[in-house]
């Protein structure tokens, strides 16, 4: 955890300059938005500009009405009117476009980052939790499009007001140029002495954000388990403890934010009490008229209201800065290597009258940074045959699925697929040979929505027809027909409303209508009784007597309908025979 927050905040890089390379990287990224945010910029001082003139004209018309001159005073008036109207219609144009571009440039960001996540390296994405990968897809790419607009926008505009009020102040008097030279660096001093503090309070709360919606998915994804342990207390007490965590990280940020304010504030305060006192002393002495005067006193109070406005982007720039540095570590996470050539295609199209095998040959696997979990290793399944994986728990089951999904890259050796072991119909398992698989994971995999999308997830084109067809083969049918809609009857979150073997059912029935000559279970039957586990594999193959079905299981009850049974444990895969099958059928 220490190396990771040295790592955020940059201690060696210095903060300004760490925020300048995170808005090049920010501007770069949003290249196809430069116009627009630059069109943003220039209606910003136009806005700017009227706004200058208004403080600027106050001054002509106060020495009009000390002349009585009234005509003057009129026309004035007239022309206030008229740039009064001028500002809140550029306002309203500027809010319009502010908010067009933010939100162009958001859905931009999010569709990247979660391109991102889906596409990654499996291995380094398990590295963030998904409480943690929501919070940067979410609130971490809010802060970074929300300011990329306007962030640069407020810089150059408020910067280009101080100065333009300070040059007005110094034509209407040269002698102020005193009170800037004195003042001046006092409030570049104060601005700069907190930053460090309130970098490092910004990137406490990212990670305690992060903490809170993993805290937060795992608790309402588990909440049977937690009111049927009666743990909803405990549970209450942990995010207690989390809200005091975030709570005291939000205020320490607050107090340093204000503690800059206030000292870059009464820097202002010092510098306006000057700046009116001797204002004021110079229209006694008859060196400047009212009307000079109110136009310095009303620059002063534009300088200390874009002065206000650029104190207030301290805190923002430097959560702009952490929120940067949260999302360049996604998008820099490397993709997995997916390739479309023309001998897959020919595979594919060969396996669709073969069937498709899947070889494995003295393969070695571990993952980074553990132990082994495969030492020189083989296995075999053909077309038409059902392969049963088993073993304890942790030795290596699912792993070895994910490797021939193409998940996991093996260290060394061959896993590949091939049809009738011919060279040319042959290609390493991969992100591009999953087209050939379908897979039924452990767990409930079921979205919401009726149970006909979830069968289209996978087989947009699937007719009623299809899906009916492959629910009968998962033996899902039973329950469906009996259902109000039928298949399109609505789905609960994660499966609600549904057994775990109606959901498991359900699951295969998706599975079987991607039509792939490969079927990979990973524990699909667990909640299944063993005449309907045997009836779906049955049925399973007799449909498609070419596919190749690998399945991992804990119950042996199954094993006696596989073709082979290879037994994982000590880093070993190897082929157990019909005793040794019957052992662990009567020891279950």
């Amino acid at each position: 955890m220490k190396n990771y927050k040295n790592k955020i905040l940059g201690y060696k890089d210095g903060i300004i300059g760490r925020l300048y390379r995170d808005l090049k990287w920010i501007y770069g990224f949003f290249k196809d938005y430069i116009g627009r945010i630059l069109a943003y910029i220039g209606v910003e001082l136009v806005h700017m500009v009227v706004e200058f003139i208004i403080t600027y004209k106050i001054g002509s018309i106060v020495d009009f009405a000390v002349e009585k001159n009234v005509t003057k005073v009129a026309i004035m008036g007239a022309i206030y009117v008229g740039l009064f109207i001028l500002n809140a219609v550029i306002s309203i144009a500027s809010n319009r476009f502010a908010a067009w571009n933010y939100n162009s440039m958001q859905t931009h960001l999010v569709k990247k980052l979660y391109y991102k996540i889906v596409k990654a390296d499996w291995q380094e994405l398990t590295k963030y939790h998904s409480g943690d990968l929501i919070t940067r897809l979410t609130n971490d790419a809010k802060a970074i499009s929300g300011n990329a607009n306007g962030f640069l926008t407020t810089i150059i505009t408020n910067s280009l007001m101080i100065i333009g009020c300070i040059i007005v102040i110094l034509v209407n008097d040269a002698s102020m140029i005193l009170v800037v030279v004195i003042v001046a660096p006092i409030i570049l001093f104060s601005s700069k002495i907190f930053m460090n503090k309130i970098y490092e309070c910004q990137s406490e709360i990212k990670i305690i954000e992060s903490k809170e919606n993993s805290y937060h998915k795992e608790s309402f994804h588990n909440i049977q388990a937690v009111k049927a342990f009666g743990l909803a207390d405990e549970f209450y007490r942990r995010i207690e403890l989390l809200e005091k965590e975030r709570f005291a990280a939000d205020m320490k940020s607050n107090m340093f934010s204000l503690m800059s304010w206030a000292v870059t504030y009464l820097g202002g305060i010092f510098s306006a009490i000057i700046c009116i006192a001797w204002a004021f002393y110079r229209v006694n002495t008859g060196a400047m008229t009212l009307g000079a005067l109110t136009v310095v006193i009303m620059m002063a109070y534009r300088i200390a209201m874009a002065g206000k406005t650029l104190l207030n982007l301290i805190p923002t720039s430097l959560q702009l800065a952490v929120s940067t540095e949260r999302v360049k570590e996604i998008l820099s996470i490397e993709n997995e290597e997916e390739v479309d050539s023309p001998e897959f295609h020919q595979l594919a199209k060969a396996g669709e009258t073969h069937g498709v095998s899947v070889k494995v040959k003295d393969m070695s696997f571990a993952y980074k940074g553990s132990r082994l979990i495969f030492d020189k290793v083989s296995l075999e399944a053909n077309p038409g045959e059902i392969i049963a994986l088993v073993g304890p728990s942790g030795e290596g089951k699912t792993t070895m699925l994910r490797i021939l999904l193409g998940i996991l890259n093996v260290n060394s050796g061959q896993v590949y697929a091939t049809v009738n072991d011919d060279a040319s119909l042959t290609r390493n398992l991969s992100p591009e040979t999953r087209p050939l698989i379908a897979y039924v994971p452990q767990g409930n995999t079921m979205l919401s929505g009726t149970i006909a999308e979830n069968m289209r997830l996978i087989a947009p084109e699937a007719t009623d027809e299809e899906i009916v067809d492959a629910l009968i083969q998962s033996c899902a049918y039973d329950f469906v027909k009996k259902l109000p809609d039928g298949i399109y009857h609505n789905i609960g979150e994660s499966g609600i409303g549904f057994s775990e073997g109606q959901n498991q059912r359900l699951a295969i029935a998706r599975a079987i209508l991607r039509k792939t000559p490969i079927l990979l279970m990973d524990e699909a039957t667990s909640a299944l009784d063993v005449a309907t586990e045997r009836k779906v594999l049955s049925n399973i193959m007799k449909k498609d007597s070419k596919r190749t079905c690998i399945l991992t299981t804990h119950r042996p009850s199954v094993l006696s309908a596989c073709d082979r049974v290879y037994r994982i444990s000590d880093c070993q895969v190897r082929v157990i025979n019909d005793e040794e099958i019957t052992q662990l059928m009567n020891e279950f």
